[in-house]
């Protein structure tokens, strides 16, 4: 019986690690380096609201991260092939993703900004009729223009950017007439100094979670949730973000998840 009972126990052990994975010495964290405040790439170095949030929560849970730019519209891709382990960038749950990848808690949430020259007359409406709009390839911004927009018949053009940098430089050179983009970015535009003016807002709803691979094989996510839980408390988090969001209120963390997926 003894000799049962352990042979058991090796089985399950080894189960647990073929599914769970040994620790890796270094997690890669997937980011879009042009997406200020949450991502960006300074004199070579990573900095942002996102960055720090996640080597904090490392530094906090005792692992160690490494931060990669990769095009924002590969990212999930990456992540779902396990290229990467983590993405940290500002990322929207969704359900279209929620089916590839694993999600933390929710941590921010946000709408969808319509962007326009300092200059222009245009506003919420007329930004988007007529006219040639701009989003980030990949981005629910993007993806809300195709599902309300384009697909209802109004007559835009809508065209893909890379990062929304490129996107807002073609803005303010006059080669489309308004990008979408999440609020907080787009307010970082703005206080930024960039030619550009906020003239609305679609309120979408999102909600900003970090991820990891389908079935966490490294189990991340409840230490990522730890981690946001003990920012909080510590008042680390608060910190963060009068940092990175001068005068946003400061919600707890993590949040309730309001996406529901089948």
């Amino acid at each position: 019986m003894k000799r049962v009972v352990l042979l058991l126990g090796v089985v399950c052990v080894f189960a647990f690690g073929t599914l769970q994975g040994e620790e890796k010495d270094v997690y890669i964290v997937g980011v879009d380096a042009a997406f200020p405040p949450f991502t960006w790439v300074e004199q070579g170095e990573f900095r942002g609201f996102d960055v720090e949030v996640i080597q904090a929560i490392a530094d906090l849970e005792g692992f160690a991260v490494e931060f990669r730019d990769l095009p924002w519209a590969t990212i999930i891709t990456a992540l779902a092939q396990a290229k990467i382990d983590l993405i940290a960038s500002g990322l929207t749950v969704t359900c279209e993703r929620d089916r590839v990848i694993d999600f933390s808690s929710p941590y921010w949430e946000v709408d969808q900004a319509v962007l326009v020259r300092e200059d222009s007359d245009l506003n919420a409406i007329t930004a988007f009729n007529g006219t040639t709009v701009g989003a980030q390839a990949g981005t629910t911004g993007y993806q809300w223009i195709e599902d309300n927009l384009v697909a209802q018949g109004v007559d835009i053009d809508l065209r893909a950017y890379e990062t929304y940098d490129m996107a807002i430089r073609d803005l303010e050179n006059g080669r489309i007439a308004a990008v979408l983009c999440d609020t907080d970015t787009a307010q970082g535009f703005v206080d930024a100094g960039r030619r550009v003016k906020i003239v609305g807002i679609v309120k979408t709803g999102e909600q900003y979670a970090y991820a990891v691979t389908a079935g966490d094989p490294y189990g991340l996510l409840p230490r990522i949730n730890a981690g946001l839980r003990s920012l909080y408390q510590s008042g680390a988090w608060a910190e963060l973000v009068a940092r990175y969001f001068p005068g946003r209120p400061v919600g707890p963390v993590p949040l309730k998840r309001t996406t529901t997926c089948e």
